[in-house]
């Protein structure tokens, strides 16, 4: 009988693995602690190690591995010797984060080629580990993991065990699982400071109702430098205190920082409020969602809520100066500039953020100052279509004529059931907004009233300024040094500087035009800009289409880059000339660029299936 040919072959599917889908380091992390509130966990340590190495002839920090330790439930024998099996799940009953059976190796071999991992039940005693190596699976083609083994916690981590922080005592001896991530061939960012800015936003979003509850706590250790950081939520609803952004009563000052916002430093007010529904009294609705599942009828609920800035915040007349919103201090963070969308949540855990079709985000400002989420549970997965890394949800956004061929269907595509309520209370929200914003303060006198923008009395707005829908979006000529070093610097740390020094600050001051790349979703845009301490900012989405078939390829030659970055900003430069600033035919020559991008694409894709 001939020998039967295995399914699998491992050496090749983790290779596959390695190009599995996560849109950056930090949402494969996301994985791990998915598996670490699975098991109950309390406390959840992220420990990263960095070494000073030598390459090219110079010496540089960089992270060489990531350890989770957690004070869960611990595995026993049988789930240990599975865990790093793909398709193993031990949530049969899908209410979990993590019920795909594929996150913790899935997740691992995108970040690392080794991957060990330790638990116990009963005491630290009871220690045992089991481990998958890329190395050798390629090199002795091995198809079958080693037995878990008794074992201790590696000397590197067993300060860890037992951790006192501000008089706060950890302990993880009774029960837990420590993952440890070695041969790292893919993160996101090489220093670990850096590091922690940007998974401190990302997890902070995604495990804000967690943290906000504090059912659960994650932390930020360094290993060599013993650095400790606590997560706070990210709300991008801006509804939770303490969270990252926070804000002091009196908070048009001058002092106003980015981080960190705590009690002590009095950072305690939120930066929006609830907004009311369209037709529902109240700030959240409780949707019926119908959908079928195996040719049955089912009806589960999906919740959305809505949030708006407070007027304080938003109104020329309380803000006592007709500058936009966008231009003071707390306009500028990353996070309200990144925060803008909507929030998908399951089960807790936020699973995507995005605009889904429902706004056209196309650098319109006014998107920052509100905020929508749609949370559901595991029981709608299939009706959102998640995905099984936990990346994405399949939202399709429909035009006018494809919404009217279902209009008389009993059961309407979930983009058209969301869209029935989120439609008319976005267009209710940005009314709201638009109607605060023409109150001008009239600062030649010391009365605080409002006055109408077209009425003789009080300030005179240009044109100009009334259509530059945010002071981030064109040059300022008001901005003073202070404050063009303070933005710069702010975004220097965003770009991956952990503490910028002057010459750095004063040469983004002095540059024309930046580059960057962001992971937004495969749904954003291509390309975006802004003008961040009078320096144009181009922004592309590294998770497009478009730049993960073209443009990446094309920036491994730097001439290539070089010529393909001039012929944007000549282009953006270009725009923004011909209509005298930001106005709004330029905002619609923006989105019919995007769009056009989007839909070459989509022809390119149709063709290359077909070929």
């Amino acid at each position: 009988m001939a020998e039967k040919n295995r399914i699998v072959h491992a050496a090749a599917f983790v290779d596959a693995l390695k190009s599995s889908g996560y849109k950056s380091t930090y949402n494969a992390i996301s994985e791990i602690v998915d598996n670490s509130i699975d098991a109950h966990a309390k406390h959840i340590f992220i420990i990263g190690e960095q070494k000073l190495l030598n390459a090219e002839g110079a010496s540089e920090k960089k992270i060489v591995s990531f350890a989770f330790l957690d004070d869960g439930d611990g595995m026993d024998y049988e789930r240990l010797s599975q865990c790093l099996s793909i398709g193993y799940s031990a949530k049969p009953d899908r209410a979990g984060m993590g019920r795909f059976g594929v996150g913790l190796p899935q997740a691992s071999v995108f970040v690392c080629n080794r991957v060990e991992v330790y638990s116990w039940q009963d005491g630290i005693e009871h220690c045992m580990c089991t481990h998958l190596d890329i190395d050798e699976i390629r090199d002795r083609d091995l198809n079958e993991l080693d037995n878990p083994e008794p074992a201790e916690i590696p000397e590197n981590y067993r300060s860890y065990l037992q951790w006192n922080q501000d008089g706060k005592r950890y302990d993880f001896r009774q029960h837990g699982t420590l993952v440890i991530w070695t041969k790292c061939t893919r993160v996101d960012h090489k220093k670990w400071n850096t590091c922690v800015s940007h998974m401190a936003v990302d997890l902070g979003r995604k495990y804000r109702y967690f943290l906000n509850d504090g059912s659960v706590e994650i932390a930020m250790c360094e290993r060599v430098s013993k650095s400790f950081e606590a997560i706070l939520p990210n709300d991008p609803l801006y509804l939770m205190a303490p969270s990252q952004e926070c804000l002091k009563d009196s908070v048009i000052d001058s002092d106003y920082i980015s981080r960190p916002y705590n009690l002590d430093n009095g950072y305690t007010q939120c930066l929006f409020e609830p907004f009311k529904a369209d037709g529902v009294d109240c700030s959240e609705v409780k949707l019926p969602i119908l959908f079928e599942r195996s040719g049955v009828e089912e009806t589960q609920t999906a919740t959305i809520k809505f949030s708006i800035v407070k007027e304080k915040y938003y109104s020329p007349v309380a803000l006592k100066s007709n500058k936009k919103p966008g231009s003071f201090p707390y306009g500028q963070t990353s996070r309200i500039k990144n925060n803008v969308g909507i929030s998908i949540v399951r089960q807790g855990r936020e699973i995507d953020f995005s605009s889904f079709g429902f706004f056209g985000i196309y650098n319109v400002p006014e998107y920052r100052w509100w905020g929508c989420e749609i949370s559901f549970d595991a029981g709608l997965d299939e009706a959102f279509g998640i995905s099984n890394n936990k990346q994405y949800v399949d939202l399709k956004p429909m035009s006018k004529e494809e919404m009217k061929e279902y209009s008389d269907e009993k059961i309407q595509p979930i983009w058209m059931q969301l869209y029935a309520v989120i439609a008319p209370t976005l267009e209710r929200m940005d009314k709201r907004n638009e109607a605060i914003r023409t109150k001008k303060f009239d600062s030649s006198s010391e009365n605080t009233e409002a006055t109408d923008a077209g009425s003789d009395v009080g300030v005179l707005v240009s044109d100009a300024e009334q259509n530059s829908g945010d002071d981030t979006y064109v040059p300022d000529d008001t901005l003073t040094e202070e404050e063009k070093v303070r933005a710069a610097e702010n975004e220097l740390i965003q770009e991956g500087f952990e503490s910028p020094n002057p010459d750095q600050i004063n040469q983004f001051i002095s540059s024309n035009v930046r580059f960057k790349t962001e992971h937004r979703g495969r749904t954003e845009n291509f390309m975006s800009s802004a003008y961040i301490a009078n320096v144009l900012i181009i922004t592309l989405n590294c998770d497009h289409a478009f730049y993960k078939l073209f443009v990446e390829e094309l920036f491994e030659n730097d001439d290539d880059k070089i010529a393909f970055q001039l012929l944007l900003a000549a282009l953006v430069k270009s725009i923004q000339e011909l209509n005298g600033g930001y106005t709004e035919a330029m905002d619609l020559l923006f989105r019919k660029m995007n769009d056009k991008i989007y839909g070459y694409m989509v022809e390119y894709s149709k063709k290359f299936s077909q070929d």
